[in-house]
């Protein structure tokens, strides 16, 4: 197995020597292809990341009637706690709410909270935030149902989550999680393209001794395995050169972030691929080289070559 692999490697360096503009060229295609792909891939996860943290901060607040009955109260806090969905449920009375509005607008506006004619306008309402079990691209929908459940309930006046910019952010993610796979997809396609144009320039150049291979008798694989090798390891090159190109790009976008918009903490829920984003990366890029090399030489070794040589 060891000698197999120093003879693929040598096959690998003889093509990088004798086709360089050629092997340049295809290696150059497939880093940039990967470091899209990277890039795709780690903004979608960064996105479904902001999307996390926010859905667990995001608080609905269930406003109730000032005539609703003590029973159907208690039947409404009963169903928000039984709801696995739900978490850190509280109950905030009228005078709270007044309370906590006085504390936050003290210092705006002094002289209306002074007023012995400031009446209370607040309803009592119920706290709750959504589970962390809940699934990012979930947020939007779980959120609408529990809504929707809460408002039948005798004596609820109003749920409020932040409606309209949960639905457009949940609805942008989703978008945008939906054409970066069309754009992986295609970006795929096209490298099984590239790399088997490289591949062939390769055969094209050993055309000699594939036909003698043939003649002795060599296998099929013993003849195809050090061309998937190449593939395989282009793939792989390309994959890492899009990897750490892909960190370079982060680390320079949250220098931009930590700088300018510290004060949202947005840094604070960026990351880069981790272990097994970078590994999957590493796994693509083999498999990609390999598939686009096997699609080139599995018609070589039956006989074509050698029967291309004697006919002609």
């Amino acid at each position: 197995m060891q000698s197999a692999l120093k003879e693929y490697w040598k096959c690998f360096q003889r093509s990088w020597i004798h086709q360089t503009g050629t092997q340049l060229a295809t290696l150059s295609v497939l880093a940039a292809t990967f470091t899209v792909v990277g890039f795709v891939f780690c903004l979608s996860l960064n996105l479904k990341r902001v999307l996390t943290q926010w859905g667990e901060s995001v608080q609905l607040t269930v406003y109730v009637e000032d005539t609703i009955s003590q029973k159907s109260l208690a039947d409404l806090k009963t169903a928000l706690e039984t709801d696995e969905r739900l978490k850190n449920i509280s109950y905030v009375p009228k005078e709270s709410a007044t309370e906590l509005f006085k504390t936050q607008m003290a210092t705006y506006a002094p002289d209306l909270l002074k007023d012995a004619e400031f009446a209370n306008p607040f309803p009592a309402s119920f706290q709750v935030q959504l589970s962390e079990t809940i699934e990012p691209q979930a947020v939007a929908g779980t959120l609408e149902g529990i809504a929707k459940k809460i408002q039948g309930f005798k004596g609820v006046e109003e749920v409020s989550y932040g409606q309209g910019w949960v639905s457009n952010y949940s609805s942008f993610v989703g978008a945008l999680n939906a054409s970066g796979w069309v754009i992986i997809l295609i970006l795929i396609a096209g490298s099984l393209f590239v790399v088997g144009n490289a591949i062939r320039a390769a055969i094209s150049a050993r055309r000699d001794e594939i036909e003698i291979l043939e003649l002795v008798g060599a296998t099929p694989n013993m003849i195809r395995a050090p061309y998937l090798f190449e593939g395989a390891l282009m793939g792989l090159m390309a994959a890492t050169i899009g990897v750490v190109a892909n960190y370079g790009i982060y680390t320079w976008e949250l220098s931009i972030l930590e700088s300018n918009f510290a004060f949202a903490r947005v840094a604070a829920n960026i990351g880069f691929l981790g272990a097994g984003g970078i590994v999957l990366m590493f796994v693509t890029g083999g498999i990609i080289g390999f598939v686009g090399a096997f699609l080139t030489v599995r018609q070589i070794n039956d006989g074509w070559s050698a029967s291309q040589k004697f006919d002609s």
